[in-house]
């Protein structure tokens, strides 16, 4: 067991010692790749970028991962109107069509899917969407009865009249929409990134808009650097080919420490060299409103509920108010005056006070009420798994009079491994699902909590993620259970889950084994 014990703390060691490089590092998007074809060509050429587009749709004519049926709408559309300018090869014209198709005959499930409206759409669904199916019109492709999404067009009417309200100021979840609410190129909205809003179809459209205005020459200069970084950022190195969030470092350091805390791993003395300087780092900008995925952007619950827990377990003084500043009645937001909030942010911002020794009674019925009735708490508005969600939600009941409960959440999990011994809620077991259930187990194992099935369950896992683990390997044929305008992949992050569930499952063996 030494042996493959030091090839995972060398991977962790690896990744680590990067967290934060490169403004972050993320899977390419469909979506934003397809504006930047659109809006603001790679002036290296646009081929390239056009093969990988082609590459990625799917065999039912649309693009986006299957795992989110409803999420795929955005990239499809975004793809058909990039694709459009340059179909003079006929696989290309073959593809619009197919694109096209698979768009119409989605359009029935808007209609259907009863929860639409709360919980089932990508961020800036209600904007982006509706843009996209008018832009589609004006390019005088098939025409997207609307009659289906009239749920969908109402919630976004009422989300652009919310929106006109607001300010403009930079670095504000409310314009990373930009590419279809946008229209005057305001240098103020270009934040400390060079970008709008942190995203790349955002700022390509800011760009736009902006060229040949002297006045903001040098702001449209900043902002194609931010471009060029973005790119980067997804390790492609084909011109155009872009991440849909950009920079995310902050989000990127403490969700990745956060597995470590939650495997038990964060003070090992294997890794503590690496992981001290980041908590340093963190200590050095969380500010009294919180922190953000960058330095760039709005505060928000999760990642100050993450950094809270990470200074008091490295014994810096913290102030709870950061904390509360995002308490909403009986829950937590990551953002204020979001419609619908998540049961993620309100576990992480239970499970920071409860390390604390505080009182989290009134949050955690909050979670109890959004429990389905087999146990599992399946929505989240930032990750599609809903074996990530119930990990975070069972994690904040430890400790509860809530053990039933925790009870049923674990059979519910237990009784979804694959035979094989991985995990999936779509598809083939993967690796970073397979770790968000190891990592509950585990965790409700090291607190005593009991069942006969926790056991021989995760022994189970530990060999089906050994035969499967590829030491620093990164295939674009991992899972993506992020949530933004499609699905991605936050590499480090997703890894650093996977290596902390297998460090701790082999530890656990070499206990066992007396080793």
């Amino acid at each position: 067991m030494k042996r493959i014990q030091d090839v995972l703390v060398a991977e962790l060691h690896s990744l680590i010692s990067a967290l934060g490089s490169k403004g972050g590092l993320m899977s390419p998007s469909v979506y934003d790749t397809a504006q930047m074809l659109r809006i603001l060509p790679p002036a290296e050429g646009v081929w390239p970028a056009v093969d990988w587009l082609l590459s990625k749709q799917q065999p039912d004519g649309g693009w986006g991962d299957p795992a989110m049926p409803l999420h795929r709408d955005i990239p499809t559309l975004a793809a058909v109107l990039a694709l459009r300018e340059y179909g003079r090869r006929n696989e290309t014209r073959v593809a619009i069509r197919e694109g096209v198709a698979f768009v119409r005959r989605q359009a029935a499930m808007w209609s259907t899917s009863a929860k639409m409206a709360k919980d089932d759409l990508p961020v800036g669904g209600e904007i982006v969407l509706p843009g996209l199916l008018d832009q589609l019109d004006a390019a005088g492709e098939m025409h997207i009865p609307r009659k289906p999404y009239g749920q969908l067009l109402e919630f976004g009417e009422r989300k652009r009249k919310s929106v006109a309200k607001l300010p403009v100021i930079p670095g504000m979840p409310w314009n990373h929409c930009w590419e279809i609410t946008g229209t005057e190129p305001n240098a103020i909205l270009v934040d400390g990134s060079g970008g709008i809003s942190h995203s790349p179809a955002a700022t390509a459209a800011w760009v736009k808009a902006a060229s040949g205005k002297p006045e903001l020459e040098e702001t449209v200069a900043r902002s194609r650097k931010y471009l060029a970084n973005a790119e980067r950022a997804c390790e492609m190195g084909i011109p155009g080919v872009t991440s849909t969030i950009y920079p995310f470092e902050r989000y990127e350091q403490l969700f990745s420490l956060y597995a470590l805390q939650i495997a038990g791993l964060l003070k090992d003395p294997r890794i503590e060299g690496v992981v001290a300087p980041v908590v340093k780092e963190i200590a050095g900008v969380l500010g009294s409103r919180g922190i953000a995925m960058s330095d760039y952007f709005l505060q928000d619950g999760d990642d100050s509920a993450a950094a809270v827990m990470l200074m008091h377990e490295f014994g810096y003084p913290v102030d709870l108010s950061i904390l509360y500043r995002f308490q909403n009645d009986n829950h937590f937001v990551a953002y204020a005056g979001e419609l619908h909030p998540s049961p993620t942010v309100t576990a992480r911002c239970i499970h920071a006070l409860m390390v604390m020794g505080k009182d989290v009674a009134p949050f955690q019925k909050f979670l109890l009420d959004r429990r389905e009735p087999d146990g599992r708490w399946t929505v989240d508005k930032w990750n599609r798994s809903w074996l990530y969600t119930t990990g975070h939600a069972v994690i904040a009941l430890i400790g509860s009079p809530y053990e039933a409960e925790m009870r049923e959440a674990v059979e519910a999990v237990l009784v979804s491994q694959h035979r094989d011994g991985g995990w999936s809620t779509h598809g083939a077991p993967n690796l970073t699902e397979t770790a968000y259930a190891v990592l509950m187990l585990a965790y409700l194992e090291r607190q005593g909590f009991t069942h006969p099935g926790i056991g021989a369950s995760l022994d189970r896992a530990f060999l089906w993620m050994q035969d499967n683990y590829r030491p620093f390997a990164r295939p674009d044929t991992k899972v993506k259970c992020w949530i933004a305008k499609e699905l991605y992949r936050v590499d480090r992050i997703d890894t650093i889950f996977e290596l902390s569930a297998m460090l701790v499952l082999d530890q656990r063996k070499s206990k066992e084994r007396g080793a």
